[in-house]
């Protein structure tokens, strides 16, 4: 990667449907040329998709975290069963007392069922959820 590849980068995390032509103009290079600098992000999977940011609590979600502790035994088992579950965003590993932080998105009351659901599973020693109320910055 160069600085031409990391602007594209800052430029895809600002805005993932900028235009091509866009993109091209910016750099200073042809379309074809952001075109293949993109398209080798991608095979090399630095870039794995786009995304669309929601806001939630126009329509009534809200997005929490559960921080969890697990048992050794069975944790790429509970990995596995938490990523299978409705409303997870994300499931991602940690350091420190808790190795496990699980993303949710969704209808506050299917949250909470699913943040009980989580509390109660095979595994989970201890759990901390997390209510997001607003991102600030």
């Amino acid at each position: 990667m160069d600085t031409s590849d990391l602007k594209i980068l800052r430029m895809l995390l600002t805005d993932a449907r900028m235009p091509l032509s866009l993109i091209a103009r910016q750099l200073g290079i042809s379309q074809p040329a952001a075109q293949k600098r993109i398209e080798k992000m991608k095979a090399n999977g630095i870039l794995i998709g786009s995304t669309v940011l929601l806001n939630g609590s126009k329509i009534g979600w809200k997005r929490a975290m559960v921080a969890l502790n697990v048992r050794k035994a069975g944790y790429d088992a509970t990995l596995a069963a938490l990523a299978k579950l409705p409303m997870v965003s994300g499931v991602y590993q940690c350091t420190g007392p808790y190795g496990i932080l699980v993303e949710l998105l969704g209808p506050a009351g299917v949250i909470n069922g699913v943040v009980a659901h989580i509390k109660g599973m095979k595994g989970v020693i201890e759990s901390c959820p997390i209510s997001i109320v607003e991102k600030v910055v």
